[in-house]
């Protein structure tokens, strides 16, 4: 029979791979908080349910799902041809928007922020830049859709891990 500790901390251990989930919506490294939970679990319990083969592979998903959304997040808003400035200012304008919204909706609003941040600052910087209205609403969607598929690549890559870790912690 597992002591009380264990359990406790087992419970504790997936509260904040939760919490490393959902900080994914605010911008914040999501993967990297669950990686650092799993380290310091894997620790605390010897290495034995969490072994050091299982951390290094969900350390080269964290790498992949940070790279992944990076590289969408770009090349969603690249590949409208921006005028220069487009690509940092639509990320800016979905981080800010994202923290602005995040109380919203119990928390979903940081999601809808980033995502009309995102569309709202690539949009405007073309138009201000351009004065062509089709191509900087062509701008923005590219923007929205590059960030759309770079938040749902990482939290693909969350869920990836998650499967990893609860499949040691309950199928061993």
């Amino acid at each position: 029979m597992a002591s009380f500790f264990y359990w406790a901390e087992t419970v504790l251990f997936i509260l904040v791979l939760f919490i490393g989930f959902l900080s994914i919506s605010f911008g914040i490294p999501g993967t990297w908080i669950i990686l650092l939970a799993a380290i310091l679990y894997g620790g605390l319990t010897h290495f034995q349910i969490l072994t050091f083969n299982v951390l290094v592979v969900l350390g080269l998903l964290a790498v992949c799902g940070e790279v992944l959304e990076f590289f969408l997040s770009i090349k969603g808003v690249k590949k409208a041809k921006p005028s220069k400035g487009v690509v940092l200012v639509s990320f800016l304008s979905g981080l800010f928007l994202a923290i602005m919204m995040a109380p919203l909706f119990l928390g979903i609003g940081a999601i809808v922020g980033a995502l009309v941040g995102t569309f709202g600052g690539a949009f405007l910087m073309e138009y201000l830049t351009q004065r062509r209205m089709s191509h900087a609403v062509h701008v923005g969607w590219k923007a929205f859709l590059g960030r759309l598929a770079g938040f749902l690549s990482k939290m693909g890559v969350a869920i990836l891990m998650f499967v990893i870790i609860f499949s040691r912690l309950f199928f061993r």
